[in-house]
Order: C-alpha cells, then structure tokens, then sequence
C-alpha cells in the first residue's frame, strides 16, 4: 500500500513541474510579445521622427538648388505629441521623449550642402544683412549691382569659408533649437564677383535663421 502511495506522489509532483513549465512558456511567450510591440513602437516612432528631420533637409537642399535668390518660412509639421528640433551646419536632428524601450527618440539627416546657420546675436542673419555687411567691410555689397572687385574677390571668399567654419564649431556646441510652433527661415542669396576680364560670376549660399 505504501508503494502505490509513493507512485502517487510521483506522478502528483510531475504534474506540478509540468505547470509550472507551461506557466513559464506562456509568461515567456507573453513577456516576448509585449517586449516586440514596444521595440516596434518605438521604431516608429524614430522613423516618424527621421521622416520630420529628412522633409527639412530635402527642403534646403530644394533652396539650395534654386537658381535665383528668395526665402521661405518653413514650418515644422504639428504632431499630437511634443519634439524639438535641433539645427547645425550638419544635420537637423529631431527628437522626441515618449519612447517605451528608451526615453528619447531620435531622427537625424545629413544636409547635402552644409547652410549658414544664423542667429540674432552674430553679425548678420539674412542674405540682406550679409550684402549690407560686405558693403560697409569690402567696398561693395556682392549683390547684382555690386559686385564684388577682382582685387576683394580672395578676402571675400576667405572670409566666408573661415565664417563657415566658425559657425560650425559654434553651432556644434550650441545648434539653434525649434519645434512645430516656431518657423524657421530659409534663405538662398548669392554673392556676386567681378573678374578682371570684365565677367560676372556669383556664389550661392543658402542661409537659415530664427528670429527669436
């Protein structure tokens, strides 16, 4: 009698293990499942993000291909949940903290053409500006009417390469930051040089701004 009670308990503590190795699956299972619909989640949300920052590179790349000056206001696409955005001479980076994996989410693109990225507080931070300041620093304003004499041309073409330089180092440290409800300004002007044989040639630059 003692036998049949011990085969008893043998097959009652299987019985158990066997639970408790499908409770395991099954919260595995379940443990899986969730984990892949938030890694999915917020993939789409870093792709929503990259998507943001891709339609403003593709924008100043557009400016930076026209073939006459202008500016537009470009305004960033208003969303149901909060980002920034973050503008360099590199890159336009968005980002957003709701991610479920990770808090903050990120999306970057690269610019083709590496813009003049302006604030208030340097010397000038519109294509207006910049003629006016060459004017009042070379002699002539660089714009159609003006342009720009042979014996200036290096110093002027050196100035706005060391500009550009200095203005990624800075804005490398601090970029300029938006979101959806501050527009940011893109401006494609050109520069215009005289040469010595009497021909006229021009360099465009395009050159983004906030005015706050």
């Amino acid at each position: 009698m003692s036998k049949s009670v011990f085969l008893d308990d043998k097959r009652g503590v299987l019985s158990w293990l066997l639970t408790q190795v499908a409770l395991l699956m099954a919260a595995g299972v379940l443990i899986g499942a969730i984990a892949g619909i938030a890694f999915y989640a917020d993939w789409q949300k870093e792709a929503e993000a990259r998507n943001i920052a891709l339609n403003f590179a593709a924008t100043v790349e557009s400016m930076d291909l026209r073939e006459f000056p202008g500016e537009i206001v470009y305004t960033f696409p208003p969303k149901s949940y909060h980002y920034e955005v973050e503008i360099s001479t590199d890159y336009v980076t968005v980002t957003r903290e709701d991610g479920t994996i990770k808090n903050k989410i990120f999306g970057r693109e690269a610019f083709i053409v590496k813009p003049y990225v302006r604030t208030l507080a340097q010397g000038w931070s519109s294509g207006k500006e910049l003629h006016n300041f060459l004017k009042s620093e070379y002699g002539a304003a660089g714009d159609a009417d003006d342009p720009i004499t042979a014996s200036q041309k290096k110093e002027v073409v050196s100035y706005l390469k060391n500009e550009m330089s200095y203005t990624a180092h800075e804005i490398s440290v601090d970029p300029i930051k938006a979101n959806a409800n501050e527009p940011v300004f893109i401006e494609k002007t050109f520069i215009y040089f005289k040469e010595k044989g009497g021909d006229i040639e021009r360099k465009g630059i395009v050159i983004i701004r906030r005015e706050v």
